[in-house]
């Protein structure tokens, strides 16, 4: 299936950010021309890959954001990210992060960082910008698409840098460990829908549309139902600003045997693996290529249903003064690898394509930008 979406977006900083005491509040509204003719949308219950269909032509809300940051004490710094879609979620406006971080003045080359509350884990290179949005393509790769469409942490991070290049050295490294809850649903979209490309992040306290149910009927997406927690570990390096490493172990520990009748949903098992390497050789060139491999169970045995996914992306963006010229080429695929269903359906779940993104954008000012975005999406899916 081919599929092309082309959007015209301008973003103004309405509120640009004041610093009062030690507080700072922003806000930021993204209005979308949108022509697409991609099949039903996975938000409106549909298989589609994209944020838009065919049905969803002409002027849109990409967002509304409300960014708030206030400086506590001299280390501790407290975070809420607010966003609104106007698409029809249970709350017109909702949370996707709220944590606070606290950061004791280094005496060494060590320093400690702990963050507590809700967040994103450390798997993106590609979403840099606050509230967790992409400088390079208005939609995010398919492996921080479904980041930002299913996990989150609610918990907390521990965070050890050693700061080599403060003492001579050429690089800098990150380690990081996490233990968190109300994870316990995540795989529900990659096994129903398999894997997307769009911005649009799940809310703290909203829904998600699974096949052939609009968004506001569905699954609550952060629900504790085994009281376990799950964990992740990280590794970060960076050498000289110039070439970045990351590398995370996720998994949620859920108990297959839970479930939670209040969300319409069941716990998944999820495991994965992430890397990915950031190269900025100079202040125009940025490249990104980022790897993910995991697999997600569900049901009350291990081996009844179980999907393996993966997907891996390779991005370049090229900035000349106020324009950004970036394109992006993605390979993804989910395969169902067992399931107590086989007899029924004759055939196991799956999903497998590719896609390209190319977007140019134009800085005007301190506070307005606009982009063009395209995408092509090439998908099977079996369901």
């Amino acid at each position: 299936m081919g599929r092309l979406l082309t959007a015209l977006v301008a973003t103004a900083a309405l509120l640009p950010a004041h610093a009062w005491g030690a507080s700072e509040f922003d806000l930021s509204v993204d209005v979308r021309a949108v022509s697409s003719d991609a099949t039903l949308s996975r938000l409106s219950g549909g298989l589609g890959k994209l944020r838009y269909d065919e049905q969803h032509d002409g002027l849109r809300l990409g967002y509304l954001r409300l960014g708030y940051r206030a400086d506590l004490t001299q280390t501790l710094r407290f975070t809420a990210e607010g966003v609104a879609y106007g698409d029809h979620d249970v709350n017109a406006l909702d949370l996707t992060e709220m944590f606070a971080e606290w950061r004791p003045i280094p005496t060494s080359a060590w320093r400690s960082r702990l963050k507590v509350g809700a967040f994103y884990p450390e798997v993106s290179l590609e979403n840099r910008m606050r509230g967790w949005r992409s400088p390079y393509t208005l939609s995010f790769s398919a492996i921080n698409t479904w980041v930002g469409e299913e996990l989150r942490t609610i918990g907390a991070e521990y965070s050890l840098d050693w700061l080599g290049r403060s003492t001579g050295r050429s690089f800098d490294v990150t380690f990081n460990a996490a233990l968190y809850g109300w994870n316990d649903p995540a795989g529900t979209v990659l096994a129903a829908t398999g894997w997307g490309l769009h911005d649009r992040q799940s809310t703290l306290f909203g829904r998600f549309a699974n096949r052939g149910q609009p968004l506001q009927a569905h699954t609550v997406f952060y629900d504790e139902m085994d009281q376990r927690a799950g964990y992740y570990l990280g590794i970060n390096a960076n050498y000289r600003g110039l070439l970045e490493a990351r590398a995370l172990h996720y998994d949620n520990r859920a108990a297959l045997t839970a479930e939670a009748p209040k969300i319409n949903e069941d716990a998944w098992l999820t495991r994965f693996e992430s890397l990915g390497l950031r190269w900025t050789p100079n202040a125009s060139l940025t490249a990104i290529t980022q790897w993910l491999h995991g697999r997600t169970f569900f049901d009350y045995e291990l081996p009844t249903n179980a999907w393996s996914f993966d997907s891996e992306f390779l991005l370049a963006s090229w900035k000349h003064g106020p324009m950004r010229y970036s394109a992006r080429y993605d390979r993804f695929s989910t395969l169902q690898t067992a399931s107590n269903f086989i007899q029924y359906i004759g055939f196991y779940l799956g999903d497998e394509g590719h896609a390209w993104t190319l977007a140019c954008s134009r800085q005007f000012s301190e506070h307005w930008n606009a982009t063009l975005e395209g995408v092509l999406v090439d998908s099977t899916v079996a369901q």
